[in-house]
């Protein structure tokens, strides 16, 4: 049993560890978007909707991902528990 509290530990802190990767990936990647294209934009009116519209989809992204952290969180024990009796099936 205390083995199996161990993996299920690990495999919470891999999985958080990768949403956070995630979260800071997909910032990298749009703000590198952002910058590029605004620069396409014909006028501060479209540039700035475009540029609003990105964060709003940043932002939309990240609380998504974060409400994953919580539901890992909250349901730890569940979550990894069912996963661990499928690897040993």
């Amino acid at each position: 049993m205390e083995n199996d509290w161990e993996k299920i530990d690990k495999m919470y802190r891999n999985d958080t560890g990768l949403v956070v990767i995630f979260i800071i990936f997909v910032w990298l990647i749009l703000g590198y978007v952002l910058v590029s294209v605004s620069s396409l934009a014909p006028n501060d009116l479209i540039r700035n909707v475009m540029l609003a519209a990105g964060v709003m989809a940043g932002i939309f992204m990240t609380t998504s991902l974060i409400a994953v952290l919580v539901h890992l969180k909250k349901n730890r024990v569940s979550v990894y528990r069912d996963e661990l009796r499928q690897v040993i099936q």
